[in-house]
């Protein structure tokens, strides 16, 4: 059995938190979280990623997953902190005090829903000039390729008719996009696959 004493002066060691300081230091374990999963990466991973190596192991699977783990843990610790800051805020007010001025917070809130409205579109219009921009420097095989077609019609909000063909529709996508009609074969220069592979003779 422990003394009386000893069980009060533990009790007392959690007794009366500092919410603010408490809200402070889980902030930042959750920046640390955040920050082990996204900035710690070896860069021969980043290089060998950016040119679409794979790893070849497994276990490169497990860590990502473990990465996801950190980052949702970080962002719950965050809020939690900020929570914790809040209410050693609103503790350490005076009696009779207005906690918070819920106009301000409207007028957040608002500027927030509106950024995140703004950032959609522009997001959306950004995603659309690149691809854009890719498939004008990179010639994009619509006319065979349907499914190709398909996904970047849809980006570009172009529904295919019960009529069209694979070609009316890639037809449609080139000038919804405002991309360029592809070239005639014995107009384009030859390429690296044709030069190997005898057509080089053909083109010309």
């Amino acid at each position: 059995m422990l003394p009386l004493a000893a069980i009060t002066s533990d009790a007392g060691v959690f007794s009366n938190p500092d919410w603010t300081s408490l809200g402070i230091v889980t902030a930042m374990l959750g920046a640390f979280l955040i920050a082990s999963a996204t900035l710690l990466e070896h860069p021969r991973r980043l290089v060998a990623r950016y040119f679409g190596r794979k790893s070849g192991r497994l276990q490169s699977v497990r860590e990502y997953v473990y990465n996801r783990l950190q980052v949702v843990l970080g962002f719950a610790f965050l809020l939690i902190g900020f929570g914790m800051q809040l209410v050693g805020h609103f503790a350490s007010l005076p009696p009779g005090a207005e906690p918070l001025n819920m106009a301000w917070v409207g007028a957040i809130v608002f500027v927030v829903v509106a950024m995140l409205v703004g950032g959609w579109w522009w997001s959306l219009w950004a995603f659309r000039r690149y691809v854009r921009e890719y498939f004008t420097e990179h010639e994009g095989s619509f006319e065979s390729e349907g499914a190709l077609a398909r996904e970047v019609g849809e980006l570009f909000g172009v529904e295919p008719s019960v009529n069209d063909t694979v070609a009316t529709y890639a037809a449609k996508l080139r000038d919804a996009a405002n991309l360029p009609r592809p070239a005639p074969r014995s107009a384009r220069f030859p390429d690296v696959d044709d030069l190997e592979s005898g057509e080089a003779e053909e083109a010309y």
